[in-house]
């Protein structure tokens, strides 16, 4: 059977019918009649073929398209008639066109290719569904054989990038075939073309900075890749177009690429520079263009010499306009004088804007002098010969007046506004300045006019009782006697609010808020005076020699009162203390001392009275708890002073916070100080952060901690109530020592400030607690109190506000040492104020400090000065000795009571870790021999005696300050000065590039690793007479040599960061000091210990108190922080260490991981005496006896104290 088969073309892409087929010439194909015609077709194309029988064999000629894209849509409809074995088969088959092209497109021609396939391939892989194909095929008889011969073109092409596009070479194009090229945008795979027997592919049609994929069709080998890249865009590329008016105008871009923008031109961005970017542009390369001016108005004053003006000229448009006329030689800038009277010229105004220019409608000038004749004739008759004599007058007619300058609409009320403007010449008559008012921003609508006479060149023009709230647009023009007018000046203006409505309501407000508070005053006022009268009936009762008469201190006399009163041992302190009534017998305490109270009360003399205690809601018997209500400066209930709750007691307590409303717990005591427990801890720790007590429900939101306070933040709920969470802050002070009373004052301060920080005006009393609520809780709200009257009255009355708080609550302010301490307290805080600055206002804070009128001093140098000098503080009669002075380089020697002793006993001098070198003693009190060597122990933010500041050592002090670093087991050593400095040695080397030995000591030098400000060296130290070795770290600053201060702070910053963030002294190494040494141990030394505090505490709490550290510093070692450079120079560290971005602190990138290392606290509270011990029980789930009666063995110490003047031991921080 020999068999026809013609397939149509198939059209996928949506194409009209009519594009022209490919053409494939010489091609044959054998096929075997089984086979699709090509492997590629979907299993939804259909063939329906028409068959003839042949005997045996069918032989096949195909022409075909063989286009791989065509889609798996298409179908091929055949229609077969069986044959004995063998068909013979030709086959048509026309192109199939999937790309979308226009009818137009060139036929590819394919010569003498062969393929060879199976009838039942399939002819594309994308002959789509709804595509068509019909065959003919004749059969023959047996066997099919079919053989197809396809010859492929033989092609190369290249790109060529020229001045209008890219140019696609062509080479070797052997078969003559027409090509059609298309690219792609791999960006966004955009096709683009395609370009038929096209070789230039125009920049018109491409976009710069993106890639292109060429595609040929029939294909053609790339010789160098198949992609380009276009250019980036040039400047020489853009051409601006213009399109101006005397309103408006608009700028176009146009490119030699397929870009455009276009930006409207107004008065604002006139003769600005305009960075031209396009959207499609991927490297957004701007384009710089001077915007040119809206089209110029000019308008010009009939006079002689006449004036052009340029009206509408925009405020950024500098240049003035060249004026080109007709008749005139030359171009007119600001001449005019050339324009002659009564000539009427042509005119056009230029503006060259950088980019081209601007020219505007021609307009017409003609200069006149307005001038009218007015002529009398008076005639003299002589007999012999007439003489005619005229009198002439000539006045000038009037113009229009001068435009009206400086123009000014501003408000005088919320409804009304004042016009002020000036006009240099009326031409004419003085007239007036008129306003027409538009409501609504428009000038539509009924206008209103407001006009007022000018008597001089000034004018005002007030426009009243408009409506409230509404936007008018002013016209403003003058108009003089003559009728003539100026141009209109015009703006839009919006009146306010209708103030007299509000201040109306609001005085309604006021009025009836005061009648409400009088009311309330009123009530007070009776309650006040109901309880005067209730208080000196109590005081009548009391025996009149009982109290003194201590006259209250003003702030001035504050420290004159102390030093008195510590003069002859301190015996007016004690007169004072002792006269005060240690309870008030004649205030009852019936609820306490029930029987089924008894258990609630920790201490069984401390309880309260009956008339001020605090009362739970429960009622009856059950409304009972330890706590006080407290008076503060004038003001009611202040404070609860409660005692640390028992375990039994603890939901009483959190009954209370809740019914009270209190938002602060201040809580100084721990839970356990010296084995005994002082106090149950009543909130949930951040392991279990959830506590129940009843109906009240305590989490913990997170706990900060700091050297002297651990800061809580917890809510408190009530399931019962339903009430919304209440925050409550939790402030315990960890630092009141076991014995006596803290020795700085400021710590109390310090924890104040805190406190008060967290006030809130709505919430209830503070609440203060210790362990018994009295002692260190009296002493607290004392400080508290009087600080207050301080601020308020300038004077304070200690003796008498202690009295009123043992009143209040038996035995507050326990013992003589807590009376001491609220003295010493007011001191420093009257002396030196707050000094404190949090870091997010630190900047600013500075700025205000360094600000000076004339040749007064600057705040920061005022406060330098308030200092104390510390003369005499602290002994050093160890430094002193003949035999230890020439172990000294300068006058600047340690005291006593915290000089660095090395232990001469070898056997026991390498220290333990667990060695407590927080009790500094002084070399007479020590029980094993020392040695001297100059250094001091220093305190840092986190530890006691974190630092010891050294001077550089000595040739003949090496081998004591090696095995001072060996005996205390540093590990990190700071090196402030070189060796040898300006001829003068500062410090003796103790370390070599060899192993060396220095008396017993041998140090070799394991490491060294330098920076651009410093150098790492790891030393080894042994002790020839042990074998165990030290390895340290030293850190050998190098930008301090020469100068008396570091040129640039941070870098000494940096390089404590540095070190900081790879060692942390109080968590890995917390009783291991860190070694400061200069050529004194105090002018270097000093300003680093300050340095690496203040960065502690700004990194802990975001707060930095440089005063208070240079104050430390000096009271540990003479000579630290002496100049006012040194002191600036901190301010200065700070601000590069913390500097400010958009307006907020910028957190430092690297910051220590500081951790607390916890010291044990103890209270005044001492253990009973013998009086106490008699009422003590033996059971520990008993009541104890109160420690009031170990009072007298607290107050031993700081009686101590107060009689020491420049001996070892505590004294008052007070500079005299």
């Amino acid at each position: 059977m020999s068999t026809t088969t013609t397939v149509k073309e198939i059209n996928t892409a949506g194409l009209p019918t009519s594009i022209p087929t490919h053409q494939h010439t010489h091609s044959s194909i054998t096929t075997t009649a089984a086979e699709p015609l090509n492997p590629s077709i979907s299993d939804s194309s259909r063939i329906a073929s028409s068959n003839t029988a042949s005997p045996s064999l069918m032989s096949t000629t195909t022409t075909e398209p063989l286009n791989p894209s065509i889609s798996d849509s298409s179908r091929i409809a055949s229609s077969n008639t069986a044959s004995p074995s063998l068909m013979s088969t030709t086959t048509t088959v026309k192109e199939i066109n999937t790309a979308g092209l226009p009818t137009s497109t060139a036929t590819h021609q394919h010569t003498h290719s062969s393929i060879t396939t199976t009838a039942a391939a399939t002819l594309n892989a994308s002959i789509s569904d709804s595509s068509r194909t019909a065959s003919s095929i004749t059969a023959s008889p047996s066997l099919m054989s079919t053989t197809t011969t396809v010859t492929k073109p033989e092609c190369k092409y290249s790109f060529n990038y020229g001045k209008d596009g890219v140019e696609v070479i062509i080479e070797n194009n052997r078969s003559a075939v027409n090509y059609t090229i298309k690219i792609t945008d791999t960006s966004d795979r955009i096709p683009i073309g395609p370009w038929p027997n096209k070789s230039l592919i125009p920049f018109k049609s491409l976009k710069p900075c993106r890639n292109y994929t060429v595609t040929f069709d029939p294909p053609c080998e790339p010789k160098n890749g198949s992609a380009f890249q276009t250019r980036a865009l040039a400047a020489s590329d853009v051409t601006p177009k213009l399109n101006i008016t005397e309103t408006y105008g608009q700028v176009c871009f146009e490119t030699i690429w397929a870009l455009e923008s276009c930006i409207g031109i107004s008065k604002s961005n006139s003769c600005t520079v305009y960075q031209v970017t396009f959207t499609e542009d991927l490297c957004q390369t701007p384009i710089p263009f001077t915007l040119p001016p809206v089209m110029p108005v000019i308008s010009y004053v009939k006079k002689f010499p006449t004036e052009l003006h340029w009206d509408n000229r925009p405020p950024q448009c500098k240049e003035n306009l060249t004026y080109n006329c007709s008749g005139t030689d030359k171009p007119i800038v600001t001449d005019f004088s050339v324009l002659k009277h009564l000539h009427e010229y042509n005119c056009t105004g230029a503006y060259n804007y950088g980019n081209g220019t601007i020219i505007s409608e021609p307009f017409t000038v003609k200069p006149e002098c307005n001038v009218s004749t007015r002529t009398t004739f008076s005639k003299t008759k002589y007999e012999k010969q007439p003489i005619h004599e005229y009198t002439t007058t000539v006045q000038t007619l009037s113009s229009e007046p001068s435009q009206p300058e400086d123009v000014k609409i501003t408000p005088i009320n919320h409804n009304a506004f004042k016009v002020e403007c000036t006009i240099n010449n009326w031409n004419g008559k003085k007239g007036f300045l008129i306003a027409v008012l538009y409501s609504g921003g428009h000038d539509k609508g009924k206008p209103i006019k407001y006009d007022e006479h000018c008597q001089h060149a000034k004018c005002v023009l007030k426009l009243e009782n408009l409506s409230y709230s509404t936007t008018y647009k002013i016209k403003v023009y003058a108009e003089n006697g003559n009728g003539n007018k100026t141009k209109i000046y015009e703006d839009d203006h919006s009146t306010k609010y209708n103030d007299k409505a509000v201040l109306g309501f609001l005085s309604f407000l006021i009025i009836l808020t005061s009648v409400a508070l009088l009311f309330v005053l009123y009530k007070l006022y009776l309650l006040k005076r109901e309880k005067s009268r209730n208080e000196q009936e109590l005081d009548d009762l009391l025996p009149t020699n009982a109290l003194l008469q201590v006259e209250p201190m003003s702030a001035e006399a504050l420290l004159e009162a102390y030093k008195k009163k510590r003069a002859d041992e301190g015996r007016l302190f004690m007169d004072e203390f002792q006269s005060i009534p240690r309870i008030f017998s004649n205030f009852p305490i019936r609820e306490a001392k029930k029987t089924e109270n008894q258990s609630k009360n920790r201490y069984v003399d401390i309880l309260p009275y009956d008339h001020n205690r605090v009362r739970l809601s429960y009622g009856g018997s059950d409304d009972y708890i330890n706590a006080s209500f407290i008076e503060g400066y004038k003001e009611s209930n202040k404070y609860i002073a409660a005692q640390g709750p028992k375990e039994e007691t603890v939901g009483d307590f959190w009954t209370m916070i809740w019914e009270q409303k209190t938002s602060i717990i201040v809580m100084v005591t721990r839970c356990e100080e010296g084995n005994k427990n002082k106090c149950a801890q009543y909130w949930p720790s951040m392991e279990r952060e959830t506590e129940i007590f009843d109906d009240l429900v305590v989490k913990i939101k997170g706990e900060e901690n700091c050297p002297d306070y651990i800061i809580r933040h917890l809510t408190l709920m009530n399931r019962k109530e339903k009430a919304v969470e209440r925050e409550v802050t939790h402030i315990q002070f960890t630092s009141w020592p076991d014995h006596g009373v803290p020795s700085d004052p400021g710590l109390l301060l310090k924890l104040r400030r805190r406190v008060n920080s967290f006030k809130n005006f709505f919430s209830g009393p503070i609440v203060i607690h210790c362990s018994a609520g009295v002692g260190r809780t009296g002493t607290y709200i004392g400080i508290d109190a009087m600080i207050e009257s301080l601020e308020a009255e300038g004077r304070v009355d200690i003796y008498g506000y202690v009295v009123k708080l043992r009143r209040q609550r038996c035995l507050m302010v326990q013992v003589e040492a807590q009376y001491v301490l609220i003295h010493t307290a007011l001191i420093e805080y009257s002396q030196f104020g707050e000094t404190e600055i949090p870091l997010s206002n630190f900047h600013s804070e500075v700025n205000t400090l360094r600000q000076k009128e004339g040749n007064e001093l600057s705040l920061m140098e005022m406060e330098f000065q308030k200092l104390p000098k510390f003369r005499n503080y602290r002994s050093s009669n160890t430094a002193r000795t003949e035999e230890n002075k020439k172990k000294n380089r300068s006058s600047i020697v340690p005291y006593d009571f915290n000089r660095v002793p090395i232990k001469v006993n070898d056997e026991a001098s390498h220290d333990s870790e667990a060695e407590d070198e927080e009790e500094y003693s002084s070399d007479e009190e020590d029980e094993v021999p020392t040695k001297y060597i100059n250094a001091s122990f220093v305190d840092g933010y986190w530890c006691p005696s974190s630092f010891i500041a050294a001077q550089g050592p000595l040739p003949d002090t090496v081998a004591d300050f090696l095995h001072m670093l060996y005996q205390k087991q540093v590990k990190t050593v700071f090196m402030l000065s070189d060796c040898t400095e300006n001829d003068k040695e500062f410090c003796s080397p103790y370390w070599d590039d060899e192993k060396k030995t220095f008396g017993e000591m041998v140090v070799e030098v394991k490491e060294t690793e330098n920076f651009p400000t410093y150098i790492r060296r790891c030393l080894e130290i042994q002790h020839t007479k042990r074998k165990d070795s030290h390895i340290l770290q030293q850190y050998h600053f190098l930008k301090w040599a020469g100068h008396e201060l570091p040129a640039n702070p941070l870098d000494l910053v940096d390089m404590m960061r540095s070190v900081r963030q790879n060692n942390d002294n109080c968590s890995q190494n917390k009783n291991l000091p860190i070694v400061v040494h200069c050529n004194d141990g105090s002018s270097r030394s000093g300003i680093f210990c300050a340095l690496w505090k203040l960065l502690d505490s700004a990194d802990a709490e975001k707060l930095v108190d440089i005063f208070q550290v240079a104050k430390d510093l000096r009271k540990a070692r003479l000579g630290m922080i002496n100049t006012s450079e040194q002191y600036e120079f901190l301010y200065a560290a700070l601000e590069v260490a913390y500097p400010v971005q958009n307006g907020e602190v910028k957190k430092p990138s690297e910051a220590p991981n500081d951790s607390v290392q916890v010291i044990n606290e103890s209270t005044a509270l001492i253990d009973p005496s013998t009086d106490a011990a008699t009422t003590k029980s033996a059971s520990e789930d008993t009541v104890s006896a109160s420690p009031e009666e170990g009072a007298t063995e607290a107050s031993s110490e700081p009686e101590k104290g107060l009689s020491e003047s420049a001996t070892n031991g505590p004294t008052a921080t007070v500079e005299v």
